[in-house]
């Protein structure tokens, strides 16, 4: 039996034996106003989402329905101490897994292996998994100079790659490919951040940009990643403005190419329906279209 459809029939179990008690009492979009299975019902619907391809459930009110989850939980365990303690608990480490909090979800889990609890097999694999994902996110990502940083990254990323891979087409793969996009996608930052200091630094900050954007593209963060290019192509495009400033200089052919590929990025953006960066990637485009037709104006 699948661990969450589990969870809520060893809450019902312990009903039968307990009276579950509902909290109307409490006031606050994060007291548990609900009783435990309603609350645990609602995970349960959310609790294998693939959070790498589309955003976290929220709630009716616009909340993050996994927070909203362990906060429920641990307002109930304050509230009713050592009721349903085993079901709560699996239910709150499974949350904290949802919102990247590794460490305190294999705690959670921990705390379960030797319970005289229904959940204790799928406890133990969580706190195996969980203290996998955990050991991996706790590696460092800094170092003194650019090389020992991108280092540190890379041995970060091949952990997680590990991690993807071990768990590919199971519900915690999009964990683990949400960890490895957020290392690839600084990673990608931070060569466009010092592209001045490495050799031929724009074309490796766009190909590390574009390798991004490839390998990424069913992720619900493409638009963002896109943007980010389009912002390496803007940049660009005032650059040689700021350096060619002499009208002899100034080749328009040469601006309007570095300024229409960033206009055609930003477009993409742009127009995309149902992404929440498109008004951004509106404002960007327009931005940059005046910019460019100031420039031109200057020149001609």
């Amino acid at each position: 039996m699948h661990s969450t459809t589990l969870l809520l029939v060893a809450v019902l179990a312990s009903a039968v034996h307990t009276n579950l008690a509902v909290a109307g009492d409490a006031t606050g979009p994060w007291a548990p106003y609900e009783d435990v299975v309603q609350v645990l019902a609602d995970f349960t619907w959310h609790a294998k989402d693939d959070v790498y391809r589309f955003p976290p459930p929220k709630d009716p009110t616009g909340r993050d329905l996994y927070h909203l989850t362990v906060r429920r939980l641990e307002g109930w365990e304050k509230r009713y101490p050592g009721r349903l303690r085993d079901v709560t608990t699996f239910g709150r480490a499974r949350a904290l897994e949802r919102l990247g909090e590794y460490r305190a979800a294999a705690d959670a889990y921990r705390t379960l292996v030797d319970a005289p609890s229904p959940l204790i097999t799928d406890a133990r694999a969580g706190a195996t998994r969980a203290g996998a994902f955990a050991a991996a996110a706790e590696l460092p990502e800094d170092g003194d100079d650019l090389t020992t940083r991108l280092a540190a990254l890379r041995h970060k990323l091949d952990t997680w790659a590990e991690l993807v891979e071990r768990y590919e087409g199971s519900p915690w793969e999009p964990l683990a490919l949400v960890e490895e996009e957020r290392l690839e996608a600084r990673t990608a930052a931070l060569v466009v951040t010092n592209r001045r200091d490495l050799t031929d630094g724009s074309a490796t900050a766009e190909q590390a940009l574009r390798f991004l954007i490839e390998k990424h593209a069913d992720s619900k963060n493409l638009p963002r990643h896109i943007l980010r290019l389009a912002d390496l192509y803007a940049d660009l495009a005032r650059e040689y403005a700021d350096t060619h400033e002499r009208p002899r200089a100034f080749e328009e052919d040469e601006f309007v190419r570095r300024a229409d590929r960033a206009l055609d990025t930003y477009r993409k953006v742009a127009t995309w329906d149902g992404a929440p960066e498109k008004p951004e990637g509106q404002a960007r485009f327009a931005a940059l279209d005046a910019y460019k037709a100031q420039v031109l104006a200057r020149y001609r």
